[in-house]
């Protein structure tokens, strides 16, 4: 059953005096998207008016339609449908509110530089009965959509949180108010918003303020956990890491490109809990350690959780393995990029036997720090043992002069793909990544497309 009943509940709780009592199948924020009974709301982006769209959802069947009370509606529209508000983006995190605030389940936040994403999945994998915000719905409007869709047969609600800028992880985890908060990693992530990584720990550390008393924090095993216990004292702490300063840390560890194997080790654990995962990399260790501490924090199903990690794979564009030209096998971690997820890529390629290849864009959002990470990047692969570097962007020129010889780079992709057919000798293992805008996976369709 929905959290929200119908539209007479909804206007009620958010204290509009509107009579109308119709059923509410879903929330959208796209007209394109709205079916009978759906509520929009007409948001105001960057390049689109969302009120301008309103008519157009009602004559598709929409229950109500949340549009800015400035707008002038034509005579068609039906009035009792159409709301004027002086935010729709303030009512749809409102409505969101509503609906959290009447779910008896569990709920997770999970928030971090990296693995946010993975460690998400990781626990709906691993948590019969729960639900797990969809895709990359993490910010001030798709994570209130998400709230809105969850239901009350749900036992475990897990949400991913991200931020650009300090403030919106508060904004977030207020919304969804966790019982238990999960910080997967403090990185080089949107150092343009955020300047410095010390803006993105205080970012992240938003999440703990607005963990549910008597809830739980799960952290890495850092120096910064000193700085996250002093937040509250009416919470528990519990650490994921390497070493055995952990609460939760590995050992026994085996990565091949099958995936991973190891058994997680605790004090809080009466014995070690074998693991085995498609997911490659050691920073899938942390975040299955980060996954696994909130588990039993939670007190759930540990054999459900280590069996649902056996059918887990890598999601597009994450680390996903696939057979490639001359008998070669590419690494597709074309999702995105920062420095942190660009050191963990490498790592995972120079698991891999043979010729390393990678193809590298650049990373965006880095601010003043852009040049220094992306030579740093360059040094990194270098001495990590990247055969061949071919880069492709602005920026990442500065990488490519870094790691110098076998280090080229190109202004545009098909030169990339001219090169790769004179000089792959076949059966290498080639890991291609960078930010989103860079579109790193076009190399690998028009490899087809040209040849």
């Amino acid at each position: 059953m929905k959290l929200i009943k119908n539209t007479q509940d909804l206007l009620t709780s958010l204290k509009l005096d509107v009579k109308t009592s119709l059923p509410i199948r879903n929330f959208q924020i796209d007209s394109r998207e709205v079916t009978k009974n759906s509520v929009f709301f007409g948001l105001t982006g960057s390049n689109e008016d969302g009120s301008l769209y309103a008519e157009d959802a009602i004559k598709k069947g929409a229950s109500l339609a949340f549009i800015k009370g400035t707008k002038i509606l034509n005579s068609s529209a039906q009035p009792s449908k159409i709301i004027l508000v002086n935010s729709p983006e303030k009512y749809l995190i409102e409505s969101a509110k509503i609906a959290m605030g009447r779910y008896k389940g569990r709920v997770i936040g999970v928030t971090g530089s990296n693995g946010k994403t993975t460690t998400k999945n990781i626990l709906k994998n691993g948590i019969k009965n729960s639900y797990a915000s969809f895709q990359n719905y993490n910010n001030d409007i798709g994570l209130p959509l998400c709230a809105l869709e969850l239901d009350s047969k749900n036992s475990t609600a897990i949400f991913e949180m991200g931020a650009t800028k300090l403030g919106d992880i508060d904004l977030l985890s207020k919304i969804i108010k966790p019982n238990i908060g999960i910080i997967t990693h403090i990185g080089h992530s949107h150092l343009e918003g955020l300047n410095s990584v010390r803006g993105v720990l205080k970012v992240k550390s938003e999440l703990i303020s607005n963990i549910q008393k008597d809830g739980a924090a799960i952290v890495p095993d850092s120096k910064y956990l000193n700085y996250w216990k002093k937040m509250r004292d009416d919470i528990t702490f519990y650490t994921f890491g390497e070493k055995s300063s952990a609460s939760y840390f590995p050992s026994q560890i085996k990565m091949t490109k099958q995936g991973l194997s190891f058994y997680i080790e605790s004090i809080h654990l009466k014995k070690r809990i074998p693991i085995k995962t498609k997911l490659l990399g050691m920073h899938n260790v942390l975040n299955i350690l980060a996954s696994f501490a909130a588990i039993n924090a939670a007190q759930l199903n540990i054999e459900e959780f280590a069996h649902g990690l056996r059918g887990l794979v890598n999601p597009p564009q994450r680390l996903e393995l696939k057979t490639w030209v001359k008998q070669s096998q590419a690494i597709d971690d074309t999702y995105n990029a920062n420095p942190d997820s660009m050191r963990a890529a490498i790592d995972v390629l120079c698991q891999f036997n043979g010729r390393k290849v990678a193809i590298l864009g650049d990373m965006a959002e880095l601010g003043r720090y852009r040049k220094k990470l992306h030579i740093r990047l360059g040094d990194y692969a270098k001495i990590n043992g990247i055969d061949i570097l071919l880069g492709y962007g602005d920026l990442i020129r500065h990488t490519v002069l870094a790691f110098g010889d076998h280090g080229y780079f190109f202004k545009n992709k098909i030169e990339l793909i001219d090169f790769l057919k004179k000089n792959l000798v076949g059966k290498e293992t080639i890991l291609l990544k960078g930010s989103r805008s860079m579109r790193m996976e076009e190399i690998l369709d028009l490899w087809s497309f040209y040849y």
